[in-house]
């Protein structure tokens, strides 16, 4: 992959996570990298290129997370803390996920883009449910509800508390995600 594409995938990323899919243009990643919009278009000819492309790097950033996680031999509950801290880190630089970027987009989105949206979702809702069953099972964790029910609402809690975040000033995002921690526990 080329350095330029990197980077417009990069700066895409970054003007989703900021502003929103639909507040940004290829002149903002033109302007950032000091080349023409051409430059942009020949790389992405489409922002539904771009950001089908923007997602697919993240399903890809995810499965390596894994990958990483397993050969590290992270049990379940290191999985869950590696992953929730995600979410501390773009809340600590005031950015959304991908899922409350988009999510509101969706609707506008192509085709592709949508696809693969609903595709990283069921990844990693299949994946928090999949150490949610076997931390029970192990007695890391303690919850009442379907694992795929509590898996969907701890990644809905975490994308919603971040745009949440962003109109209360003073919410204390660290203690909400370790709430959803403490929840777990016996």
């Amino acid at each position: 992959m080329s350095v330029t594409r990197e980077r417009i995938i990069e700066l895409g990323e970054n003007l989703i996570l900021t502003k929103g899919y639909n507040a940004f243009s290829y002149q903002d990643i033109s302007t950032e990298l000091g080349i023409k919009n051409a430059a942009v278009h020949y790389y992405f000819p489409t922002k539904a290129n771009l950001g089908t492309s923007i997602v697919k790097t993240n399903i890809l950033r995810f499965e390596e997370m894994i990958d990483n996680m397993h050969s590290r031999g992270f049990d379940e509950w290191k999985q869950l803390d590696a992953f929730i801290k995600i979410y501390i880190k773009s809340n600590r630089e005031q950015k959304l996920c991908i899922f409350g970027s988009l999510g509101p987009d969706f609707d506008t989105l192509n085709e592709n883009t949508q696809n693969e949206l609903v595709k990283m979702t069921e990844l990693i809702v299949n994946w928090l449910t999949e150490i949610l069953t076997s931390g029970k099972e192990k007695g890391f964790f303690v919850f009442n509800e379907d694992a795929h029910n509590k898996a969907a609402m701890i990644f809905s809690s975490l994308v919603a508390s971040l745009q949440l975040s962003r109109i209360v000033k003073n919410f204390d995002y660290k203690s909400f995600c370790q709430a959803i921690q403490e929840g777990l526990k016996s």
